[in-house]
Formats: C-alpha cells, structure tokens, sequence
C-alpha cells in the first residue's frame, strides 16, 4: 500500500512540475505579444479506469480487466495543462499506470502435453508523456476545433514469469524488461458547444516515429460551473510495435481503453 501511495505522490508532483514549466515557458515566450491577462491556462486531474489489452512477442494475448486492477490496488491517472492565447496552444498531457495481470496463459504445448510453456504473470509500468502546440482553425458558436502536432513519449517497464513443464519437473523464470519510445502525432481536438454550460469535448490524433503506428480517440461530455469543469467520457489510447520497435520485445501491440471522470480548472 506504501509503494502505491508513493508512486501516486510521484504522479501528482510529477505533473505539476510538468504544469509549472509550460506555464512559465509560455508566459516568458509570449510575453512581447500582449500582457499576462490574454493568456488562457487550465489544468486538469482525470481518474482514468481502463482495460489494458494487448499481444506479446510470446504469442500470447492478455486481457487486464478494470476489476483486476482494483483488486491489485493499481490504477491508471492522468492529467492534463493547457496554455491559450487567441488562437494558439500548448498542450502537455501525462499518464501513469502501473498494473498486473496473473492470469495463466498456455505459449505452447508439446505431445500429450508432456511439455508446455505458460505466461502465469505480467506486470506493466508505464508512463506516457504527450506535449503537443495547436492552432484553432475554427471558432464559431456552435463549434471549436482545433489541429495540433506534437509528440507521444512512452516508457514502459515489464516482468513477466514463464512456467515451463517437463516430464522432470517444473520451473519457473521471471525475465524483465524496460524500453522507451518518441513518436510524432499529428491531430484535431475541440468542443461541440451545446450551450453555455454543456460541452462535447473531442480528441484524435495518430503518428509513427519509434513504433509502427500509435493512435488515440476520446470522446465525452462537459458541465462548466463558474471557472471548473467536470469531464466524463472515453478514451482509447494504442501502440503496434514492429521487431525491431522500442519495446517490440515485449509486445506486438498494446490497448488501453476506459471511461474517464475528472475535472478541469480554468483560470
């Protein structure tokens, strides 16, 4: 329980050194262009509750369900700064898990199965840095959208423990492995206005760089009260890995997909 609290308190000042860069960065670069008050920030916490998917290099598929998650006591958080002047953005998103999955699944099986080899247990670590500048193509009543290009960095670290069977016994192994990985993105994000209170916030963007192809989708709804705002909503996030990839030794491709609530502060 100590370890989780610890990892969440690194989270948490984590992200706010992160907020506290991009707002001075902002303010110092800009600051020729108009006085502080043009400037728009936000900055937001979000509980994200995921499924997290995916296929190893073993050949097997895992599936960490929300439930097996809680029941490890490991979650998944995110949060989130935005700078805004007129048109013009910057963004930083961070994401950090830490979750487990110890399911037994058979990688292969010899002759009247005298012979099998099973991935008994994987445990994932990851963070997933997204910091992004976009410009507002459109700004009209009912619509707001923007197109971004950024960045995705992702690092992950994984355990894993293998059961080998054979006619002399049993034996068990726990090979391990960390890997990181940059990707170029390129996107659109925005806001269907219903009214003055209530929103349809929307996200998409794709890239490739370090990975085949990573992409993410998120969709939801908004309610503003006075300078907060809460967000529900879902969000999709995944990775496919070539070989030769950063982190292609462990997987084949990676899934994390979840309803998420949160809240955004405006000011």
């Amino acid at each position: 329980m100590k370890r989780q609290i610890g990892k969440i308190l690194k989270f948490g000042l984590f992200s706010l050194f992160l907020s506290l860069i991009v707002h001075t960065t902002a303010q110092r670069v800009f600051a020729n262009e108009g006085a502080p008050s043009s400037w728009q920030f936000s900055a937001g916490i979000y509980l994200w509750t995921p499924d997290v998917k995916g296929e190893t290099t073993l050949g097997s598929d895992f599936d960490i369900s929300f439930s097996d998650i809680i029941d490890n006591l490991d979650i998944a958080f995110m949060g989130m700064f935005t700078a805004r002047k007129d048109r013009f953005s910057l963004l930083a998103d961070v994401i950090y898990m830490d979750i487990e999955d110890d399911s037994d699944h058979l990688l292969f099986s010899g002759p009247l199965n005298q012979v099998s080899l099973s991935l008994i247990n994987i445990e994932m670590e990851a963070w997933v840095i997204t910091p992004a500048a976009a410009y507002t193509v459109l700004d009209a009543e009912i619509l707001q959208l923007d197109l971004l290009v950024g960045a995705r960095y992702l690092y992950i670290e994984t355990e894993t423990k293998l059961r080998e069977v054979r006619p002399l016994g049993t034996r068990d192994t726990s090979p391990s492995e960390s890997n990181d990985a940059w990707d170029g993105i390129v996107g659109a994000r925005g806001n269907v206005k219903l009214n003055e209170k209530w929103s349809l916030p929307f996200h998409f963007d794709v890239g490739t760089g370090d990975t085949d192809l990573t992409w993410q989708a998120f969709g939801g709804i908004g309610y503003t009260i006075n300078s907060v705002e809460l967000v529900a909503g879902y969000r999709h996030l995944e990775w496919d890995f070539d070989d030769s990839d950063p982190g292609g030794e462990i997987f084949d491709d990676l899934y994390i997909s979840g309803p998420v609530l949160g809240l955004r502060y405006l000011f």
